[in-house]
């Protein structure tokens, strides 16, 4: 469901090719909500039906026509609808393959667990780099989507980010700590 309306909410700022769409998923927002470029046309079709979005072909010359896709009313109830929805429960779910890789853990030696771990840090430490990144072209974003007032929440949302991979950069050097310590027993 999250994925329709991440749809949603994109077209809802501006009209948008599948490729866009996908662009914003592969980069701006991946750190929260990320999807296969064949998940976006599959969904795309999928509010089609529900008449959430419309489409109309944008002919251009010397280059392939472009399926330009923008929200119609219907969709803009259906993304106000989603957002108001006060139900946590699915949000609540969580699920962490690291978490349970490390759960199982007493079955490797420690120096594979740590350099699994290890190998997590660096990789939270990229994303974060990448944070700074889309961060710095916030400003950007605003200007493409004419929208001051949605940039609050995208900082909301980039704080949210860094907090929880410096959160899970601690954690993890705090198990790698742990780990030495069973080490040196």
């Amino acid at each position: 469901m999250p994925l329709k309306h991440t749809i949603l909410g994109l077209l809802n700022y501006k009209d948008m090719t599948g490729y866009d769409i996908d662009r914003w998923l592969q980069k701006p927002i991946s750190f929260f909500w990320h999807a296969q470029t064949s998940q976006v046309y599959k969904e795309l079709n999928v509010i089609m039906n529900h008449h959430w979005v419309e489409c109309h072909i944008e002919v251009q010359e010397g280059k392939p026509n472009r399926k330009v896709f923008s929200i119609t009313d219907e969709g803009r109830i259906e993304l106000t609808r989603w957002l108001g929805d006060a139900d946590l429960t699915e949000i609540m779910k969580y699920k962490n393959p690291l978490l349970i890789k490390i759960f199982f853990s007493g079955n490797i030696d420690l120096g594979s667990t740590m350099r699994l771990l290890e190998k997590y840090i660096a990789e939270c430490n990229a994303i974060i780099t990448s944070m700074n990144e889309d961060t710095r072209n916030i400003p950007g974003y605003e200007e493409q989507f004419q929208s001051e007032d949605a940039s609050f929440y995208w900082g909301m949302t980039m704080t949210y980010g860094f907090m929880y991979y410096q959160n899970e950069i601690k954690w993890a050097n705090w198990c790698i700590e742990k780990l030495k310590e069973k080490i040196d027993e």
